[in-house]
């Protein structure tokens, strides 16, 4: 019978796996308290120490209730993308169990410069050429804007950065999430 385990149980980067799979966190998850913490924090003094007592000087239209309500608003707003970003797959690339087979043309090419796999070549993508790269540690040829993130040590397709406050790298999949939050 062939072996039923799900990608994330035998996985060799640096993220954390909750829920099956589902919530895939970056190897350094911990500082997202620490982000968590510093949205919080001054959402909660600012309702504690000003929204209560603008609620009795802006009796007219409640409008001290409405900045209450706004800034709580917002601020949940702001907790549920930090959370759906530092909980989403950022576009990894999965790792190859074997290197690839080489061709006889990159195998010349690889003999020559005394390597076994070239580190770049190029293919024909809507008939453009595009050079590729190999990542020895992922044991593939990256697409085009992908990158070996160190800290997760995983490729990532459209790699942008690891992003320290989240824990997790900013790719392909959350790009348009953290955009959306800036």
């Amino acid at each position: 019978m062939a072996d039923r385990r799900r990608v994330y149980e035998f996985w060799k980067g640096n993220n954390i796996f909750l829920f099956n799979g589902r919530v895939i966190l970056g190897p350094d998850a911990r500082i997202l308290i620490v982000a968590i913490l510093m949205f919080t924090g001054p959402s909660v003094i600012f309702c504690i120490f000003v929204a209560r007592h603008l609620v009795h000087k802006f009796p007219a239209y409640n409008a001290g209730y409405a900045i209450l309500v706004v800034s709580i608003v917002f601020t949940i707003y702001v907790l549920a993308l930090l959370l759906f970003t530092a909980t989403r797959d950022p576009g990894i690339v999965p790792r190859n169990l074997h290197p690839p087979e080489v061709s006889e043309s990159d195998r010349s090419v690889a003999a020559d410069i005394g390597m076994h796999f070239p580190r770049a070549k190029e293919i024909m993508v809507n008939g453009m050429p595009v050079s590729v790269k190999y990542c020895d540690t992922c044991m593939l040829y990256r697409p085009p804007r992908c990158s070996h993130c160190s800290r997760c040590d995983n490729c990532v397709e459209k790699f942008d950065h690891h992003c320290p406050w989240v824990g997790q790298c900013v790719g392909k999949v959350c790009s348009s999430t953290c955009h959306f939050a800036a």
